[in-house]
């Protein structure tokens, strides 16, 4: 009697289920072997389109890229996120990015620093070269005065003689991204001494 009680529960709930589930397919409608639905309409975007603005540049941490090699480890910021254009005095906004990157300097222990300064190739070399060590000197002053880099470290001009992008595009025209990269000011670790 007992087994016979189980039997019909269990018969009972399986009935059960197989109705339930029966019931969500009928709901649903059946596509004929060979018919292909079509889909709606494409939708139009509404409103105004957005216009590309000026590059956007980056501070603070998101201003500074590390790049880690065997004996050395490089610090780099994009030029525009410390300088205005074709000068070497810090804006305002370029010490939040200086302060996030001296503990950055400090993390890496008492190694030798140079740090570079690089340009982009628009104008002549000799001013770009100029550019580059005045710019490299700014950011190497300011990292001694707060005492993140000793006094003695030191500092290179580079110019526009190591671009890692390129400055113009396969046609010959302005390569504005590709120039943004150039202008930088690397810090540049010797982790083996």
């Amino acid at each position: 009697m007992h087994k016979f009680k189980l039997s019909l529960f269990i018969t009972l709930v399986t009935g059960f289920s197989l109705l339930s589930a029966n019931s969500v397919i009928a709901q649903r409608p059946i596509q004929k072997p060979g018919e292909i639905r079509k889909p709606g309409e494409i939708q139009q975007p509404k409103g105004k389109w957005q216009t590309p603005g000026e590059i956007q540049v980056p501070k603070g941490i998101q201003a500074i890229k590390t790049q880690n090699s065997q004996c050395q480890q490089r610090l780099t910021i994009g030029a525009d996120t410390l300088f205005e254009f074709n000068k070497s005095s810090l804006t305002a906004d370029a010490e939040e990015t200086l302060k996030a990157l001296g503990p950055m300097i400090t993390k890496a222990g008492k190694h030798p620093i140079l740090i570079e300064g690089h340009t982009d190739s628009v104008g002549s070399n000799d001013y770009n070269q100029r550019l580059s060590e005045s710019r490299a000197k700014t950011v190497k002053d300011w990292l001694a005065a707060h005492h993140y880099v000793p006094e003695t470290s030191s500092f290179k001009a580079l110019g526009e003689t190591k671009p890692i992008a390129p400055n113009a595009k396969p046609d010959g025209s302005d390569n504005p991204e590709g120039r943004q990269k150039n202008r930088r000011v690397e810090i540049v670790i010797d982790t083996c001494h």
